[in-house]
Parts: structure tokens; C-alpha cells; sequence
């Protein structure tokens, strides 16, 4: 995985495609643009009807902003075929001079995911149809990749499809896994992990990183290839509000400096991506990229 798109010690914002106050997205993009953010992801739910696509707001929020990577967080690859969503990736890395990554799942929501079309499968059924999607990503992820792709699965099938164009270098594909088999193909297949609080919590992430490394040390893989990025939801309070921790994180700005940065050297994350929840998304921003971010980013081990 490129360290430079998603470096070690970077920090990230959630937007939310709402079509409710579409503008309010490219404020948060230019506010995460101007303040210093790495990077920031946007959720992929074609199915929610007051949500907007999330390719074709990436899109707008990376012509708006000069340096941010943009990525879905994640996309679902049961409703967006692997062939187009990798080549999706690299015309978007083209135009963007290289600031996109590519966060991927093996999708939600089962009922309102059929309801649009998508096909009907049992768990097991899913997350094996997941790994053939991540292998044709990854057999077109050039560049190098000259040869027409064949590839013969279950689910998905190639018959010598043309991979390209290329970016500059591969697209980074960080999966969205929590259960055994989801985070042992994460080790043996993706560039980086990108669990959240609310599924994923604190106490919960030490097992699941095993997984991870296992399956990686058994595929011939360095561990410390593997990008670990937390989707961390909560709200930035004032000082005088009780502090929480667990499925979501509430505090003033100093208990989330401390608690991030004990979830790096404790739970081994590389970056984290600050997503806002009960509270004015612009504000938490602000208070986000003021009081938090640049002690994350400014504390030993960043961009290690």
C-alpha cells in the first residue's frame, strides 16, 4: 500500500452524502481540505433514498479540494460489480493526481440490498463472493497489469477483460471486516483494515487484529503492510461534559487526544477517521481539526 495516500498518524473526516443540504458536504470537504485532514470517507447505502451516490459526490468533492484523499467508506461490492468499481478508482486517481482509495465490503443490509436489484445470499455465500471480488480488484489494479483478465468463480467472472487505464500506482483497497473470515481475508488480500467503533469496539479490536496478522503471516506477508485505519463515532463535547468510551467516544477534546492515541500504541491503529453523531456535523468538524487532529498527527510515531 502507497504510505504517501493514507499515511501512519493521518487523520480523516466522515461526510455524509445527504441530499438534505448537499452543500453542507463540499463546506465540510473545503473546511477538511483547508485544516490540514488526510483524508476523508464517505458511506456507500445506493439504497437509502435521501442519500446521494456516493461515487458521484466523491467525484464533486475532489474537483472542490487540492489535497485530501477521497474514498467510499465502503463500497459495496454487491451492488457495484468489481471490474467497474476498480477502474471507477483509477479514472477518479487519474484525474485527482493520485488522491483516492478504495474502501470496500462485502455489503449491508440484505433486504434493501436485493430490494435495488442486488442479488439474495445466505452470510457464507456473501463473504466467498467477496474474496472473488477483491481477487479481480486485485488482478486489475495495475499498473504492470497488461494482460487481458480472466477469471473464473463462483460469483464473478471475467473473459479476458482489458484492465486500464492505470493511476500512477495501485489503488489501496482497505476492507470493512469484523467477523473470522472477513478479517483473515483482509490478511491475506487487502492494503488496509477500516473497522468502525460502533460494530467494532475498543475491546473487541485485539482478537480481530490477530486474525488480520495471521492470515497475513500465513499468505507470506508482512503485517506492517497492512494498513489499520478506525472509523471513531462519537462527539466532541465541552470540558465540563462526562467522558465515555466503547461503541461511540464522548469528551472534550483532550479525552479523545489521549484516547486515540492509546488506541494506536495500545490496539495498533495506524490513523483514524473522526465521524460526528448528535451534534452540528461543521462544528464537530472544527473542534476536530482545532483541538484533536494536530496532536495525532503531531505525536511520535506519525508517519511511521
Amino acid at each position: 500500500m502507497s504510505s504517501d495516500v493514507i499515511p501512519a498518524g493521518s487523520v480523516g473526516l466522515n461526510i455524509d452524502p445527504s441530499a438534505a443540504d448537499a452543500a453542507a458536504a463540499h463546506r465540510l470537504a473545503r473546511l477538511a481540505d483547508e485544516g490540514g485532514v488526510d483524508f476523508v470517507g464517505v458511506q456507500d447505502h445506493l439504497y437509502h433514498p435521501e442519500f446521494l451516490d456516493a461515487w458521484t459526490l466523491i467525484a464533486t468533492l475532489a474537483a472542490r479540494t487540492g489535497r485530501l484523499t477521497l474514498m467510499p467508506n465502503v463500497a459495496s461490492t454487491v451492488l457495484r460489480a468489481p471490474a467497474p468499481l476498480i477502474k471507477a478508482a483509477h479514472s477518479l486517481s487519474i484525474l485527482t493526481g493520485g488522491r483516492v482509495a478504495l474502501g470496500v465490503g462485502a455489503g449491508a443490509a440484505p433486504p434493501a440490498t436485493a430490494a435495488y436489484g442486488g442479488p439474495e445470499r445466505t452470510p457464507g455465500q456473501a463473504v466467498t463472493a467477496f474474496e472473488e471480488a477483491l481477487r479481480v480488484m486485485r488482478a486489475m489494479n495495475g499498473p504492470g497489469t497488461d494482460d487481458a483478465v480472466r477469471f473464473d468463480g463462483d460469483y464473478h467472472h471475467l473473459r479476458g477483460a482489458r484492465p486500464g487505464p492505470f493511476a500512477d500506482r495501485p489503488v489501496p483497497l482497505l476492507i470493512g471486516a469484523y467477523r473470522p473470515r472477513m478479517l483473515r481475508i483482509t490478511g491475506r488480500l487487502g492494503d488496509g483494515w477500516l473497522p468502525s467503533n460502533g460494530f467494532a469496539p475498543p475491546e473487541a479490536i485485539t482478537a480481530m487484529q490477530r486474525e488480520i496478522d495471521a492470515a497475513a503471516t500465513d499468505a507470506g506477508r508482512d503485517v506492517r503492510e497492512i494498513r489499520r485505519v478506525y472509523n471513531v463515532m462519537g462527539t466532541i463535547t465541552d470540558g465540563s461534559a462526562p467522558a465515555a468510551e466503547g461503541r461511540r467516544l464522548t469528551g472534550p477534546p483532550n479525552f479523545w487526544v489521549d484516547t486515540l492515541l492509546r488506541y494506536r500504541a495500545d490496539l495498533g491503529f495506524d490513523s483514524f477517521l473522526f465521524w460526528p453523531v448528535d451534534a452540528d456535523p461543521e462544528e464537530q468538524a472544527t473542534r476536530f481539526i482545532t483541538d484533536v487532529a494536530p496532536h495525532i498527527r503531531a505525536a511520535p510515531g506519525h508517519g511511521a
